[in-house]
């Protein structure tokens, strides 16, 4: 009993330590203020993502585990060899004769054994095998585009937004300073007794919304600003500087008419579909291995005796061959579900490739819309501008009423929105289109080495 509660001690102790060494601890994650902001582009945005990011550093894991498993399926082309090292002693009673009868006598035994395998045919089980191993690979490698080209896209839209809060709080601190003079305007006015008192109430108001709208850009630009961080692996600093500007940064040319049935068939999410389908095809050739005769060679070559110096060799070869007659129908079923498997993956790569031409279709129509609406909304800017500039000046000599006044006002605002708004939805859009695409952060950093 005693000997019974020792070993479940030492059981559940040894439980306890190695649940603790398997802890696993995140590292850690900080957000650091500093007092000069730090200079960012484009391209080292995309250097300290492609170097940090948890998600490529994943994905890249499981390109090399894949790796690991298509080597192990090739180690079945190859012999296996074993050592055996075996060293007995017997005792064995003796009939000799005697005056005290019988005795015992020890007999050693010792024996040196490499054992050789090599599988000469196995109904092809081994190439459908490796085969599929090999398209694993290329599947997981089609896979680490989709999710570069994702975590691009991620970037992108973040490193946009905080360009484009960046240049609303321009905007809206310019018209946080018409605000308020608008506000001190309609108050002399007020106190002139030419304008009623909710006129300068809600100049006011519109001041106060002024000033709102500029602590509000400020936070976004903070909140976007960690999201940017996030993406580039965790490092999370505040303020930054980007040297760039959404003007800068729209695309200058387009493609035209683009071939949505090629390009469709040639992202990463569909030929990682394929290269997945290919696999299973694979594994309907090493399934039907299982219905062929097995035939492998084995070598003994080993050495015997009762000691190391009286050691005789021993070896022999030996052909086996195995011929599978019936196993319930087990070989068969795992055939047919091969094939099912087949075909599954193949009609899944066939709706991938439709469903990528949509939406390459879809991208491409608001990528172009988006292009062209950043002149209409530039055209009403000015437009608005031009007219409030007018509107101001009669309103202040008592030509416009306030209600004319503060609707012309309101229009410039929001038509300084729409234009900062317009420049973001070509860049967001071109940062869809090119993700469907399977552009990738190797890429740009190609690109601009």
């Amino acid at each position: 009993m005693m000997k019974s509660s020792k070993r479940l001690f030492l059981t559940v102790s040894a439980a306890f330590l190695l649940g603790g060494c398997l802890t696993v601890s995140l590292p850690g994650a900080h957000i650091q203020r500093v007092s000069e902001p730090e200079v960012l582009t484009w391209l080292h945005l995309v250097r300290k993502t492609l170097q940090s990011n948890p998600d490529l550093q994943s994905a890249r894991y499981f390109v090399t585990a894949t790796a690991r498993s298509r080597d192990i399926a090739f180690g079945d082309y190859l012999p296996s060899f074993e050592g055996d090292l075996q060293r007995s002693t017997a005792r064995r009673a003796s009939s000799g004769g005697g005056s005290f009868g019988g005795g015992n006598q020890l007999q050693d035994n010792l024996s040196l054994d490499l054992l050789g395998t090599q599988s000469l045919f196995n109904g092809f089980g081994t190439t459908g095998s490796f085969l599929k191993a090999r398209r694993d690979l290329e599947a997981a490698k089609y896979q680490y585009i989709v999710t570069s080209a994702t975590v691009r896209n991620n970037l992108s839209l973040a490193y946009v937004d905080v360009l484009r809060w960046n240049r609303l709080l321009k905007v809206n601190q310019g018209i946080l300073e018409r605000r308020k003079q608008n506000a001190e305007m309609v108050r002399l006015r007020y106190e002139a007794g030419r304008e009623n008192l909710g006129s300068a109430l809600r100049a006011e108001a519109l001041a106060d919304r002024a000033a709102f709208d500029v602590r509000m850009a400020q936070r976004h630009i903070d909140s976007q600003t960690i999201r940017l961080g996030r993406e580039c692996g965790g490092e999370f600093i505040l303020p930054v500087l980007i040297r760039d500007s959404l003007d800068r940064t729209l695309p200058v040319a387009i493609m035209k008419d683009p071939d949505y049935v090629e390009i469709a068939e040639n992202t990463p999410q569909v030929q990682r579909l394929v290269k997945a389908a290919e696999a299973a095809k694979a594994n309907v050739l090493a399934a039907q291995s299982a219905v062929w005769p097995q035939v492998n060679g084995t070598m003994d070559y080993g050495n015997a005796g009762s000691k190391v110096s009286n050691l005789k060799s021993e070896h022999s070869w030996m052909l086996d061959v195995v011929v599978p007659f019936f196993n319930g129908g087990k070989n068969v079923n795992a055939i047919r579900k091969a094939k099912a498997d087949y075909d599954a993956a193949l009609a899944l790569a066939v709706g991938a490739r439709d469903e990528a031409i949509a939406q390459l279709a879809e991208a491409w129509t608001k990528f172009e819309d988006a292009i062209e609406v950043v002149e209409v909304t530039r055209k009403f800017l000015e437009a608005s501008q031009k007219r409030a500039e007018i509107v101001r000046a009669e309103y202040a000599s008592g030509l416009m009423s306030f209600q004319d006044f503060d609707t012309a006002e309101q229009e410039q605002n929001n038509s300084e929105n729409d234009y900062v708004q317009s420049l973001a939805d070509v860049l967001n859009a071109q940062a869809n289109w090119e993700m469907i695409r399977g552009k990738t952060l190797e890429d740009d950093l190609n690109a601009n080495p």
